[in-house]
C-alpha cells in the first residue's frame, strides 16, 4: 500500500481550530489563504504567464479545446499557502500532514490519470515542492521549486497524487514545516506540478484540485500536531526505558517491546485523538526484564489513536499510532 493511502486515515482530524488531546498534545488545524491558493498558466499561443486565485487548483497540460480560442500544449502548476499558527508556549511541532481534494482528472483527453507520451510516461506522478512565494502570487513564482530558483526550499517532497480517483490526497510535511518554524517563516508554500511541463501530444492531461473557494470539508488543509517539551524522552520518565511500537502503521497485530527496571504495576490504553478511551491493552505486574505485548487490532477502525503507558507511580508515557486495517 503506498505511502499517501497510509497517511490518509489522517482525514479523521480534519476539523476547525484547535483541539487539546492530551495534556501532551495539541491538534491544530490551518486552511489555506484564500488570496494566495490557485495555479499559473503559462500560454503557448501569447508565451506569457496568468495568475488565477479563487478558482480550482489546475496542474498538467491542455490539449485542442472544443471550443475557441485554441491554446493547445499551454501547462499550469498550482500553489497552495497556509499562515504558520504559532507553537503554544510549552510545546513543539511534531508532526504535520498536507490535505488536498482532488475533483477531476484527465488522461488525452479523457477521465483517467494523465498520460505523458513520452518515454516514462505513466511513471510522471504529480509532486510537490516547498517553496518560498511571499505575500504575492505572481508570474515570476512559475519557476519557484525548481533547482536554483532562490524561491525554492526544497525541490520534488513527494507525490501528492498518483490516481485519478476523486478524493482526498496527503502528504506528510512535518521536516518542512519544522524548517519554516526554524526559519521565522510566518507561511508554509508549496507548488503542485508534474515532472514534465507539456507533451506536446495536442492532449488534455491535468489534475483539478479545490482551493479555498470551497466548503470547509474540501479546502487545502494543514494539520499541525504538538507536543509538550517535557514528554516522551524527558528526565522526568526515569523508570520505563525503551518502549517501542512496531510495525506503525499497524494493520492486524501491535506489538508493545519496553524493558523495566524492576517490577512494577502499568496499565496500557489505547485513546482516540479527542482524548476518550478505546480499549484497555493491559493491567497488571511487570516484571523487571525485557518485556514484549502482542495486541489484536482488528476491531479498531482505521486513524489516528494514541498508546498511553501507565506506571502508576510516575507521568504517563503517550505514544501516537496510525491503524491501517
Amino acid at each position: 500500500m503506498s505511502r499517501r493511502k497510509i497517511i490518509s486515515i489522517v482525514v479523521l482530524l480534519l476539523c476547525m481550530g484547535t483541539i487539546q488531546l492530551t495534556a501532551d498534545t495539541i491538534i491544530d488545524s490551518v486552511y489555506a489563504d484564500p488570496v494566495l491558493d490557485g495555479y499559473i498558466k503559462f500560454s503557448q499561443n501569447n508565451q506569457n504567464y496568468t495568475v488565477n486565485t479563487l478558482v480550482d487548483i489546475y496542474v498538467g497540460d491542455v490539449g485542442i479545446a472544443q471550443v475557441p480560442p485554441y491554446d493547445p500544449n499551454s501547462r499550469m502548476r498550482g500553489y497552495v499557502s497556509f499562515v504558520l499558527p504559532q507553537i503554544p508556549d510549552g510545546y513543539e511541532v511534531d508532526s504535520a500532514y498536507f490535505r488536498l481534494y482532488q475533483l477531476h482528472s484527465y488522461g488525452n483527453d479523457f477521465q483517467g490519470f494523465p498520460i505523458w507520451d513520452v518515454s516514462c510516461g505513466d511513471t510522471m506522478f504529480c509532486i510537490m515542492d516547498h517553496i518560498d512565494y511571499g505575500n504575492y502570487l505572481d508570474p515570476s513564482d512559475w519557476t519557484k521549486g525548481d533547482p536554483g530558483d532562490p524561491g525554492t526550499l526544497h525541490t520534488n517532497i513527494g507525490i501528492i497524487s498518483d490516481s485519478a480517483e476523486v478524493g482526498y490526497r496527503y502528504l506528510d510535511i512535518t521536516d518542512y514545516v519544522l524548517d519554516d518554524y526554524t526559519s521565522n517563516r510566518d507561511k508554509s508554500q508549496y507548488r503542485i506540478r508534474f515532472p514534465i511541463e507539456t507533451d506536446w501530444d495536442y492532449r488534455t492531461d491535468y489534475l483539478d484540485f479545490v482551493t479555498s473557494n470551497y466548503t470547509e470539508n474540501y479546502r487545502p488543509l494543514i494539520v499541525l500536531y504538538f507536543t509538550s517539551n517535557n514528554s516522551i524522552g524527558d528526565t522526568t520518565f526515569p523508570v520505563t526505558k525503551n518502549i517501542l511500537l512496531y510495525p506503525n502503521p499497524i494493520e492486524d497485530e501491535l506489538m508493545i517491546k519496553f524493558y523495566m527496571f524492576k517490577q512494577k504495576e502499568v496499565e496500557i490504553s489505547l485513546y482516540n485523538v479527542k482524548g476518550q478511551k478505546i480499549k484497555d491493552i493491559f493491567s497488571g505486574s511487570i516484571r523487571s526484564d525485557e518485556n514484549m505485548l502482542e495486541i489484536d487490532m482488528k476491531s479498531i477502525s482505521n486513524g489516528i489513536y494514541f498508546i498511553k503507558v501507565d506506571e502508576k507511580d510516575s507521568n504517563p508515557i503517550v505514544k501516537k499510532i496510525i491503524i491501517l486495517n
